[in-house]
């Protein structure tokens, strides 16, 4: 039995996003059992993020939006579609779906700027079939990317960009090299940079994480709403394999690209109606004045 849930956290400015992202979905729902499938996903119009009062569109034209977009949900067995002012951000919603979810086997880390085809699903069902079989419980898969920021991140980029320049991710076209790009397979994947923990992976681009695994790591309370999930969990998961007692692995679907959507996302339109309140940094320091905390009792 496998319940996936796809996990998402969005703002208004990503509203234009989700609905891309839900579209994209319902396409590649068409090769899965839908009844496997569970959305989470959390929706913020709070006032801690967005100072409604200077805005020159109210905040109940964006619930609207986004009440308007559970439908193309409806393909999943169950969706959880909600908006709750105590989560400001995706690594609270993560949590939240991690504990709330209770019949889940697996999670699907989605940020709203990624890009994918209609055959994601099916790939990431392939895996956790060939997993399972194999007795493997504790992992989690990613797919490939293109050539991003530096070389740190070359154990996950498709062999077809490795001689690409730094920062191809920014300008190449998100969807048309997403998707298929030869024979995909299981891969394991080892990060061989010194200094850094032996798995490497983005939170958000579409990573599917088994639930003993986040049983084994679940993210802390203590860091808040917004912050490196996925740093913490690769030292997390760097710490637990040195010790031995343990083994959670990292697989990448080799030859299937996902793209982040640099040259296409353009939020620009939203600054000049929507006042927002940045929290970031509050957060990522909230995060980071716990993370070595967190981190030893592992």
């Amino acid at each position: 039995m496998k319940k996936i849930v796809i996990t998402s956290f969005v703002m208004p400015h990503e509203l234009d996003d989700l609905e891309r992202v839900l579209v994209d979905l319902n396409k590649a729902s068409k090769f899965v059992d839908g009844s496997n499938y569970e959305f989470y996903i959390s929706f913020s119009v709070s006032d801690y993020l967005f100072d409604w009062e200077n805005s020159k569109i109210d905040k109940q034209f964006f619930i609207d939006r986004f009440n308007s977009l559970k439908p193309l949900t409806d393909w999943a067995g169950k969706s959880t579609y909600q908006i709750r002012d105590e989560i400001f951000g995706a690594f609270q919603t993560k949590r939240y779906a991690h504990i709330e979810c209770k019949d889940a086997t697996h999670f699907i880390w989605l940020d709203t700027d990624i890009c994918f085809d209609e055959r994601i699903l099916f790939y990431m069902e392939n895996a956790i079939n060939v997993l399972s079989e194999e007795k493997i419980d504790k992992y989690f898969v990613t797919p490939e990317i293109v050539k991003y920021w530096d070389t740190t991140w070359d154990c996950l980029v498709n062999e077809n960009y490795l001689d690409k320049p730094l920062d191809y991710c920014k300008t190449n076209n998100p969807f048309s090299e997403s998707g298929e790009v030869g024979d995909v397979e299981l891969m394991t994947v080892t990060n061989n940079v010194p200094g850094q923990p032996q798995t490497k992976f983005g939170a958000g681009w579409f990573t599917l994480l088994s639930k003993p695994l986040l049983d084994r790591i679940p993210l802390p309370e203590s860091m808040g709403a917004y912050g490196p999930d996925d740093t913490f969990l690769m030292w997390a998961i760097e710490k637990i394999n040195a010790q031995k007692s343990d083994w959670i692995y990292q697989f990448k679907l080799k030859n299937y690209v996902i793209c982040e959507n640099y040259i296409f996302r353009n939020r620009k339109h939203y600054d000049s109606i929507i006042k927002r309140i940045d929290r970031k940094e509050e957060f990522k320091a909230k995060a980071y004045d716990n993370f070595q905390i967190e981190l030893d009792k592992i």
